[in-house]
């Protein structure tokens, strides 16, 4: 992909998601792009400073998680089949991250990633066969 295409993907996207170089989230020793997807799966909530009761609460996926997907395969690859899109959900890496809060509260996210080069590796075949 190239710089323009990566910008006008991330014009469309849906909020915490797009093509970044490392994002919040993604291991350190990935330096290059990735499709990233991040959301909230809960936390703690309810500590304050008069000693409210803390809770944990959970919060369903997202349904348009994979948004960034869609995007990227309809600039690159708008004629994809689902037995290949289901290839591509192979190459999804996740991660888990808690940011904490003041008085014990703390949100906990996921987030999911695909770097750019597995996938333009992917296509390629996927296009030569």
């Amino acid at each position: 992909m190239n710089k323009e295409q990566i910008e006008n993907i991330n014009k469309k996207c849906p909020y915490e998601q797009g093509i970044f170089v490392q994002p919040y989230g993604i291991p350190v020793h990935i330096k290059e792009p990735v499709i990233y997807t991040r959301y909230e799966l809960g936390g703690m909530q309810g500590g304050s400073c008069w000693d409210g009761c803390i809770e944990r609460y959970t919060e369903d996926p997202p349904k348009n998680r994979y948004g960034i997907i869609d995007l990227v395969l309809e600039e690159l690859m708008p004629e994809i089949t689902y037995l290949q899109y289901k290839k591509i959900e192979t190459l999804i890496h996740d991660n888990y991250e808690t940011q904490y809060e003041y008085y014990g509260n703390s949100t906990d996210y996921k987030i999911e990633y695909i770097i750019v080069s597995e996938l333009e590796e992917l296509l390629n075949k996927i296009k030569n066969t």
